[in-house]
């Protein structure tokens, strides 16, 4: 039975005041407070692991409490519920500390809806209750060192090889692949059709064998 959206709403309140402390504004006075100004601010390795893993046992708790996929289908895991539930939620827990919850940007606002739209029976099974409870992290692997964002201009290529796909090819700013399980990866199949033509998208799982992930260091400290 579908709740009100009164009665969500007390769920979702019950489980924010049981699980995450409230968020407390400290208000803002001139000439109060540290005088540091941080254009481009950056963690430690060490400290954006702490901040994956936080932000997946964060979705690992939404989801068992039926949070974690609030309009998604039922045969996949969600709620199946109207857009407006899950408003409902962001706006209560936008007033209590959680996790960040960006690393899955990616995850659940590209990846996820394209396996949804596009992706086989097996692919939607496998994946998109994982990718909402956070137990698996996806990223985008689309830009090249010869191409950038050009998708016309990639090189990487897939070729059939029986029931299976040969990929070779190098990504680049692939944000957040070094922490990713799986990355939505763009690969041309067919070099004889024009160059924004014939290209295909898989979901690549990063450990397959001969595949090498390297964060790119900046000079900010950060990589990508």
């Amino acid at each position: 039975m579908t709740p009100t959206l009164d009665e969500f709403a007390a769920e979702a309140q019950a489980f924010l005041d049981a699980n995450a402390e409230r968020a407390v504004r400290d208000e803002f006075t001139w000439g109060i407070g540290s005088d540091e100004i941080t254009v481009y601010a950056e963690k430690s390795p060490a400290e954006e692991e702490a901040a994956v893993v936080a932000a997946k046992l964060w979705r690992a708790k939404m989801w068992e409490a039926g949070l974690g996929w609030i309009t998604g289908p039922p045969e996949y895991g969600g709620r199946g519920l109207d857009p407006l539930y899950e408003r409902v939620y962001l706006d209560l827990e936008a007033g209590y500390r959680v996790p960040s919850q960006t690393m899955f940007g990616s995850s659940l606002g590209v990846v996820a809806p394209t396996i949804l739209a596009h992706g086989s029976d097996w692919l939607k099974e496998q994946y998109l209750a994982r990718l909402h409870q956070g137990e698996v992290l996806a990223c985008q692997l689309l830009s090249e060192p010869g191409a950038g964002s050009d998708l016309a201009s990639l090189s990487t290529r897939a070729t059939a090889d029986g029931d299976q796909w040969v990929i070779n090819g190098q990504k680049v700013w692939s944000s957040r692949a070094h922490f990713s399980d799986i990355g939505l990866l763009l690969a041309r199949t067919d070099t004889d059709a024009p160059k924004h033509q014939g290209i295909t998208a898989f979901i690549y799982p990063l450990d397959t064998p001969g595949t090498e992930v390297r964060p790119l260091r900046q000079m900010t400290g950060g990589a990508e």
